[in-house]
C-alpha cells in the first residue's frame, strides 16, 4: 500500500508574531504543512531545506525584508518558479507580477491564491 501523501508546505513569513501564528492557523486547518519564519534569514533558509508549494511574504522586516528575499528566490532556478502573495502593510511598495494582499488579509481570498498555487498538476 502506497504511503499517504504528505500535506502541501507553505511557508509564512512574517515578523509579527501575532500574525504570523495566526497564519500558521489558518492554513493548517486547511490542510496545509506550514513552515515559520520570522525574519528573511530564516526564510532563505527554510526555502533551502525544503522547497514550499507557496510562500506568503511580509515585504517590510527587520533585516533582510521581502525585496530581498524575492531577489534571491528570482536568482535560484530551483526557487523562482516558486508562488509567493505578498502581505503587506504598504501593498505600494510590493514589487510587479505578484499576488498582494494588505493587511489586514482577506482569508479568503489567500486560501484561495494558496489552494491554486498548491493544486497538483494537472487538476
Amino acid at each position: 500500500m502506497p504511503a499517504p501523501a504528505r500535506p502541501a508546505r507553505v511557508l509564512v513569513v512574517e515578523d509579527d508574531d501575532d500574525l504570523r501564528v495566526a497564519l500558521c492557523r489558518l492554513l493548517a486547518a486547511n490542510g496545509y504543512d506550514v513552515g515559520l519564519a520570522a525574519n528573511g534569514v530564516e526564510a532563505i533558509e527554510a526555502v533551502e531545506h525544503q522547497a514550499p508549494c507557496a510562500v506568503v511574504l511580509d515585504l517590510l522586516m527587520p533585516g533582510i525584508v521581502g525585496q530581498e528575499l524575492l531577489e534571491h528566490m528570482r536568482s535560484d532556478p530551483d526557487l523562482a518558479a516558486i508562488p509567493v502573495a505578498i502581505i503587506s502593510g504598504s501593498p505600494e511598495l510590493a514589487p510587479p507580477g505578484y499576488e498582494v494582499f494588505p493587511k489586514p488579509v482577506d482569508h479568503a481570498a489567500l486560501l484561495a491564491f494558496v489552494r491554486s498555487a498548491c493544486a497538483p498538476a494537472g487538476s
